[in-house]
């Protein structure tokens, strides 16, 4: 019997990026899964787990001595550190024969060489950001056994930052996908048949538009009415729970009270699609959820560049070729209303793009591709 643990510390948004092989490898008599996670609500994974037919002892909590619970309620803190809760179930977790991960938080196992566990990295998101492929990141890279890629560009780009000898790289798709089929409701959003623009800023200080530009958008689109705006940006830009959040009282109550306007801040309609395909327009800086955007079809995009890159030959905005990219929202009006002019330039560029992004087999999902590739490399294929 092979033990397969998934480990899940974050936060509701990776849930999209591996349950679904979760569920593949649930339903193989030849393997044992667990979702290895800490001492905190996780209501929303289990009504997840209800819709994929899994049942709730696949979760296995890790639990947190009580002095270190009251000291966390003392600090204000809702979840343990991932280095505490390592460090504490080291020896459980060292027991199963693959660990699956969805960021790069293995360092705390302070791996050694020994047969097992073997170590697999699901990279979520398929955008072209520059983290996981810089030298920083390279030795993190290096300690897992497996990395599953969504398509060709991100298998391209760990090749422009290699070698990386003892990582295998495999080629399994979009599991997201999997997931949307199941959860993502058609849901009219608005009362009226306006174009809706989706603000969809990064979290990351020196990445993100919102702190330059995102109180005037939220003005603009409460003034021009004539377009309804979803802002959704990433869930970690107000989360509470992660570092350096922002406090959703900055945003003037006006906004959420707004017909045009409507404001998600980290629901899990945040994390399913909903926003990306029920928009026309796509309003942001550097999320990958501009290439879920696209996955419908080509759609106009406009990048806010609020920092000034230098993005024309850096291959980690490679997004920014397929649409238009703007130092300022001082033109903001005249470019959604000129965008089918504008956009005839970038439909066919997205098209490709979305190609190259994610390899989409017809005939395997890419949660059973997963599940295929941690069961080859526990067996040592």
């Amino acid at each position: 019997m092979i033990k397969v643990g998934f480990i899940y510390f974050d936060y509701i948004h990776i849930i999209p990026h591996f349950i679904g092989s979760v569920a593949e490898l649930y339903r193989d008599p030849d393997v044992e899964v667990d979702i290895l996670v800490p001492d905190v609500d996780h209501s929303y994974l289990y009504d997840v787990l209800d819709v994929f037919g899994l049942p709730k002892n696949v979760v296995k909590i890790l639990p947190t001595y009580l002095y270190k619970k009251i000291a966390y309620k003392i600090q204000g803190r809702k979840r343990p550190s991932t280095s505490y809760i390592f460090k504490k179930h080291k020896k459980k977790l060292l027991d199963y024969d693959v660990l699956v991960f969805n960021v790069f938080n293995h360092g705390h196992l302070k791996r050694k060489t020994r047969e097992k566990p073997k170590f697999v990295f699901l990279m979520h998101g398929a955008g072209d950001s520059a983290y996981p492929f810089t030298d920083e990141f390279k030795p993190q890279i290096q300690a897992f056994d497996l990395v599953t890629t969504s398509g060709q560009k991100i298998m391209d780009l760990f090749a422009q930052n290699g070698p990386y000898p003892d990582t295998k790289f495999k080629i399994c798709g979009y599991q997201k996908l999997d997931f949307v089929k199941k959860f993502r409701k058609e849901k009219k959003l608005f009362d009226n048949d306006n174009p809706t623009v989706l603000y969809n800023p990064h979290f990351k200080p020196f990445l993100t538009s919102f702190h330059k530009f995102g109180l005037d958008i939220l003005s603009f689109f409460h003034t021009n009415k004539d377009y309804n705006l979803i802002f959704a940006p990433h869930m970690n830009l107000f989360n509470q729970t992660y570092k350096e959040p922002l406090d959703r009282n900055i945003i003037d109550r006006k906004y959420f009270q707004a017909d045009n306007i409507l404001i998600d801040i980290g629901s899990v309609r945040s994390v399913d699609m909903t926003y990306t395909f029920g928009a026309d327009i796509y309003l942001g800086d550097v999320s990958s959820q501009v290439y879920e955007f696209w996955l419908q079809g080509p759609k106009p995009a406009i990048f806010l560049n609020a920092h000034n890159f230098d993005w024309l030959n850096d291959v980690h905005f490679q997004s920014w070729h397929l649409g238009k990219v703007i130092n300022n929202i001082d033109n903001l009006k005249e470019i959604l209303d000129s965008r089918n002019d504008w956009q005839k330039e970038f439909a066919e560029k997205q098209r490709q793009a979305i190609a190259y992004t994610f390899d989409i087999d017809p005939e395997k999902s890419s949660s059973k591709r997963v599940a295929e590739a941690i069961k080859e490399i526990a067996l040592g294929k």
